[in-house]
């Protein structure tokens, strides 16, 4: 969507350009993902650090959260700091530098050693990696995910990081779960697409659409009534055409899933006044194909 909007913008200009910060977007992805695991290194190195100055301490610190070496012995971190494909990958990123960053790391652990769930782990007489795998689990989804300062920094980083944030979040916290010490690897690494015609979904999505968009607004204009298409917003007009695409030429994909997308998909980018309007749009035109039986859809039902 935001590749056809760049480029209906720029009147098609400079295609092949735009294309390469489509695939760029997408492989950006992996590098979100990268960067959140490294936030957890630097989160256990701080735990290490924060350790070894209270016990290094000539006086000692009274507070058990600082004095307590549990954290530093976390079993989970210390198999992702240690584990030397993940730090190459963090290391082949020239956008991580957690010195100029740092910030953040304080932030969140400080957060983190005030909370139950650090005084209930510190606590524990469970020295098990399942523990320490958990107590992960949970700083990811309870304290660094849903802080809004952190959020800022990832849109610092990419400004488009925060579309795919929800994404990343659920694949972090898939690999967190499934983690055992002999499955680590397995687990650690994905794919951006799950097989290859994943992958050329995305693709024949941006050519076709591309191909067919004069087609697919004389469409659109069959539809809107006493408005003409050149009064739709952009956004607007986008998103009409990449749903027309798949609803006609992506024969396994039944036509409600394309609606329910496509809607859900206006609401976040537009307004929820456009999302009634897409509907309306859509169910026309997926109303007249049927009549007219040049809708052909495989396998399950059109509106399954």
């Amino acid at each position: 969507m935001q590749f056809l909007y760049a480029l209906e913008i720029s009147d098609f200009e400079d295609t092949k350009e735009h294309h390469k910060n489509l695939l760029k977007g997408i492989e950006s992805i992996h590098d979100q993902y990268i960067l959140q695991i490294s936030f957890l290194i630097e989160i256990f190195k701080k735990a290490k650090s924060t350790y070894t100055i209270s016990k290094d301490s000539l006086y000692g610190n009274a507070s058990s959260k600082y004095s307590n070496e549990r954290m530093s012995k976390n079993i989970f971190l210390e198999l992702v700091s240690q584990n030397s494909k993940i730090t190459s990958l963090i290391n082949s990123r020239d956008f991580i530098n957690w010195e100029v960053d740092y910030k953040y790391v304080i932030m969140i652990y400080n957060e983190f050693i005030n909370t139950d769930l650090f005084k209930h782990y510190i606590s524990s007489d469970d020295n098990s990696f399942d523990l320490d795998r958990k107590l992960i689990y949970n700083l990811c989804k309870d304290i660094i995910m849903p802080n809004e300062k952190f959020q800022e920094f990832l849109e610092e980083k990419n400004i488009f990081w925060m579309d795919d944030f929800p994404l990343v979040n659920t694949m972090i916290l898939k690999f967190i779960k499934n983690c055992t010490v002999k499955s680590f690897d397995k687990n650690f690494y994905f794919k951006l697409h799950s097989n290859s015609s994943d992958k050329k979904y995305s693709n024949d999505l941006v050519n076709l659409s591309l191909r067919n968009f004069k087609k697919n607004n004389e469409l659109i204009n069959k539809y809107v009534s006493n408005w003409d298409v050149d009064r739709i917003a952009k956004i607007d007009l986008v998103i009409l055409n990449l749903a027309i695409t798949e609803i006609i030429d992506f024969k396994l994909i039944p036509v409600k899933v394309s609606l329910n997308e496509y809607i859900e998909i206006a609401k976040d980018y537009s307004t929820e006044k456009s999302s009634f309007f897409i509907n309306g749009i859509l169910d026309k035109l997926v109303k007249d194909l049927l009549e007219k039986k040049s809708l052909i859809k495989e396998g399950r039902g059109l509106r399954e």
